[in-house]
C-alpha cells in the first residue's frame, strides 16, 4: 500500500467481492486513511461471494483502525531475536539445490 495503490485496491476489492476470489493488502500501515475506509466497506457490504478473502500484511502502528482488528483472524509472525537466531531461521528453510542434468 502507499503511493496510490489504494486506486488499485479499490477496484481489486470490488470485483472480487462480487466475483469472488483472493486480494492480499500488503503494507497496510502505511495507507491508514484507506484502511478506515476498508473498514467500513466490510462492515457495510451485504453480499459477499463466498469464495471472497481478504489478506492483509500490517507492522505494529499506533494509529491502525482497532476496529479492523479485531473483526479479522489475525496471525502473527514475530522474527527471532538477534542476528544470528534470523541467519539461522534463513538458512534452515533453504534445501540444497541438485546440479544441472
Amino acid at each position: 500500500m502507499g503511493q496510490g495503490q489504494e486506486v488499485h485496491a479499490r477496484r481489486l476489492l470490488q470485483q472480487c467481492q462480487t466475483q469472488g476470489g483472493w486480494v492480499l493488502l500488503q503494507n497496510g500501515h502505511l495507507a491508514l486513511d484507506f484502511m478506515d475506509e476498508l473498514l467500513n466497506t466490510i462492515v457495510e457490504t451485504q453480499l459477499v461471494h463466498e469464495t471472497f478473502r481478504l489478506w492483509m500484511t500490517i507492522e505494529i502502528h499506533p494509529k491502525f483502525p482497532i476496529n479492523l482488528l479485531q473483526i479479522s483472524i489475525k496471525y502473527t509472525f514475530e522474527p527471532p531475536q538477534g542476528v544470528k537466531a534470523g541467519l539461522k531461521r534463513t538458512y534452515s528453510s533453504m534445501t540444497q539445490c541438485c546440479s544441472p542434468q
